[in-house]
């Protein structure tokens, strides 16, 4: 999936040219590369799912203005994990209090250069399509909400429906309600299911919140942080929660500049 040079890497990180605070920037734009592919993917699923070909991207839209902020988390998340992956890296030069040889390290270097940039990045990859999707996907339900006034959750019932979705299928809410802020669509990797929108002229009959608090109290404690939000409200693929994000403390103030990488400027 990524076509970057990995024993370049691994020479690098040995000879010290590449460390926790000098980060392989060609790396770093790979993976932002292939995640906002994904970025892009998802939005015009979102936006064909409401009828139309193709997200539009005219300056000052809703549709440009969202999918900016979804590529700008898609910039801190990839800087984010390409230091988590150094860092690690750097944690394998040392072996039981020795410096470790260059073919030690480099075993331990390939399988975390594997995990972060060809098993993890799948995932990302993917979780980049659906949370896009349903962001571009809850920016139509805000803009409609006057004739679509309540969203029903559908989860898709089958042998591989999740114990988090299965107890949320077919719950009714009102747009606006606060539910939505935490367990709309994803709520957990490869989550399949999405929320329809209800027209005012239907006859609906909105769940009960005896039920929400029942169905809230089951499925939180199985439910992963990162996964409690709603995308489309804070324009984000990865939130904070994710682990990427969760830095030692001397790294703090570095990560506040995106790590030393740069972000490119708008268009």
């Amino acid at each position: 999936m990524i076509k970057y040079d990995a024993n370049s890497l691994f020479d690098a990180v040995y000879d010290g040219a590449v460390t926790p605070r000098k980060l392989p920037e060609q790396l770093y734009a790979e993976i932002a590369e292939i995640l906002k592919k994904g970025v892009d993917k998802g939005f015009n699923k979102g936006a064909q799912a409401t009828g139309e070909r193709f997200a539009k991207y005219e300056l000052g839209s809703v549709d440009a203005a969202l999918i900016e902020e979804l590529t700008l988390n898609i910039y801190m998340f990839s800087a984010a994990k390409t230091f988590q992956q150094v860092l690690e890296m750097s944690n394998a030069l040392v072996v039981d209090g020795r410096v470790a040889t260059f073919s030690e390290f480099k075993s331990e270097a390939n399988k975390i250069f594997e995990i972060y940039n060809k098993t993890w990045l799948r995932t990302e990859y993917d979780t980049t399509i659906g949370q896009s999707q349903n962001a571009r996907r809850w920016s139509v339900f805000e803009q409609e909400k006057d004739l679509f006034p309540y969203l029903e959750y559908d989860a898709v019932m089958d042998a591989n429906t999740s114990e988090i979705c299965r107890p949320l299928d077919k719950i009714i809410l009102p747009v606006g309600d606060p539910f939505w802020n935490t367990h709309a669509p994803l709520n957990h990797f490869n989550c399949r299911c999405f929320l329809r929108k209800i027209s005012k002229f239907d006859d609906v009959k909105q769940t009960a919140k005896s039920k929400l608090n029942r169905v809230s109290k089951e499925i939180n404690p199985m439910m992963q942080e990162v996964f409690k939000v709603n995308p489309g409200k804070t324009g984000e693929c990865f939130d904070s929660a994710h682990p990427y994000f969760n830095v030692p403390k001397k790294y703090t103030k570095f990560a506040e500049t995106n790590f030393g990488l740069p972000i490119p400027p708008k268009k």
